[in-house]
């Protein structure tokens, strides 16, 4: 049962390997979207578990914090994160990277380079996929400042098995949404699942030359990958997801999420099913979650009808939320602002909102001077992207203009404006928001 469970979660977060599979079928069946979850006890950092000041030495690590606060509030105290509302399913999804000399009892832990929020509303049949940057700089709860993909290390280094509930608590208080369940995923493990697939099928825009890809032995080599359409193998493919210094942190999320995507659409395919055999085994080996029985035959059914085009929506990695430093010692860090943390709340909190990319425009039309970029400013803060602040002719009252295909969005403006309902007018079919700001504008303060 423990590997159909397990390739059950795999059918979702790394392609769909038994989609189709009939063996499944009375677990599918037992879990129907909005079944009551099993509550799956985590274990809080130990009370008094060393600081920063005080860690081991571990690679990867400078000591010079950047230039600017670390995004979230530290907690005083170890709390429960909250649980999605029942239709909805947040999970963590990690993929850890540890050397093979730090594999051993006592060794470094490694770090998750690469952090997926992956939210499924069961209900509207949407999935969001959001790439959290790995040198995000954070609070991470009762250790300090430190990059996002350090909680993980952290709380294994407190004690084993507890690294996975430290880095969901982390992104959890990040971001002020629940974070419900967990995945981590071996990255070297990647490479056997992609081979026994067939290679997975990557359109890479343009050349990426990487004189510097690490290796297990802490060396360097050249990789050298084409532009085109190219079926990859699983080296080349973990390349691909990893490899950062031809572009940036940016181009990395970019690619593991495409990766991701790709290994879903090749694990779907009909010549898929005869590799099961030997799929399981490797998959056993590659995934690590928290997930319960009910929740993974939930994914399972609705990996199986999801639609890659229509039903995932992913968050794009945007340099001007999300601006890098680089520190003396050579670290890289990056500042997650409050625009971008919104964003993302926004997107987990309700994938819907998401899916309608409302194209909305802020317009003074008679209100104080300032109004419009006030607005805007307000709608950011609420993950909210205006694409225009302009003047529009006088109107005698404040009203919001939506086409129906962004009507949710258009709803949430109004709220965040503090307009009343009969201000918003919903009309056509488009996904403009267009926000007509009068005399009588009265803003919320902050």
């Amino acid at each position: 049962m423990k590997w159909l469970l397990t390739l059950g979660w795999a059918v979702f977060v790394v392609g769909g390997l038994g989609a189709g599979w009939a063996s499944v079928h009375n677990l599918v069946v037992l879990a129907q979207p909005g079944a009551a979850r099993r509550p799956v006890a985590t274990q809080p950092p130990a009370v008094g578990a060393a600081s920063l000041t005080a860690r081991p030495q571990l690679r990867d690590f400078d000591q010079s914090p950047p230039p600017f606060a670390p995004a979230g509030e530290p907690l005083a105290q170890p709390t429960v994160q909250p649980s999605s509302p029942v239709g909805r399913l947040t999970v963590l999804l990690m993929g850890i990277d540890q050397r093979p000399d730090e594999a051993a009892a006592g060794g470094d832990p490694g770090r998750t380079d690469t952090m997926l929020l992956v939210s499924i509303d069961f209900d509207a049949h949407t999935a969001t996929m959001v790439s959290i940057p790995r040198d995000g700089y954070v609070v991470i709860p009762d250790h300090g400042n430190e990059r996002v993909n350090a909680a993980y290390t952290f709380g294994e280094i407190d004690k084993r098995g507890t690294g996975p509930a430290l880095a969901k608590r982390t992104v959890a208080q990040l971001f002020g949404v629940p974070v419900d369940r967990y995945a981590l995923v071996d990255i070297h493990s990647m490479e056997n699942v992609i081979d026994t697939l067939g290679g997975v099928w990557i359109d890479n825009p343009y050349r990426l030359i990487d004189r510097q890809y690490p290796t297990d032995n802490y060396g360097t080599i050249t990789i050298d990958i084409p532009a085109g359409h190219q079926l990859m193998d699983g080296v080349t493919a973990v390349e691909y997801a990893r490899t950062r210094h031809p572009d940036s942190d940016y181009g990395r999320q970019s690619r593991q999420q495409q990766v991701l995507l790709a290994i879903r659409n090749q694990a779907l395919q009909l010549q898929t099913l005869p590799r099961l055999p030997q799929l399981v085994p490797q998959v056993l080996d590659l995934v690590h979650t928290d997930l319960t029985p009910v929740e993974i035959g939930q994914l399972l059914s609705f990996g199986r009808g999801l639609d890659a085009a229509k039903d995932i929506e992913l968050l794009p990695p945007n340099p001007d939320l999300t601006p890098s430093y680089t520190g003396p010692g050579g670290a890289a860090y990056i500042n997650l602002t409050p625009a971008y943390r919104a964003a993302v709340r926004a997107m987990i909190l309700d994938p819907r909102v998401a899916t309608e990319r409302a194209q909305i425009e802020v317009y003074n039309a008679g209100a104080p001077a300032g109004s419009g970029g006030r607005a805007a400013a307000l709608l950011g803060r609420a993950g909210l992207t205006v694409g225009q602040i302009a003047t529009a002719p006088r109107v005698t009252s404040t009203r919001i203009e939506a086409g129906s295909a962004a009507r949710q969005s258009a709803e949430i403006v109004a709220r965040v404006l503090g307009l009343p309902p009969n201000a918003l007018v919903v009309s056509g079919d488009s996904n403009a928001v267009h926000v007509l700001l009068g005399p009588e504008t009265e803003l919320p303060a902050g």
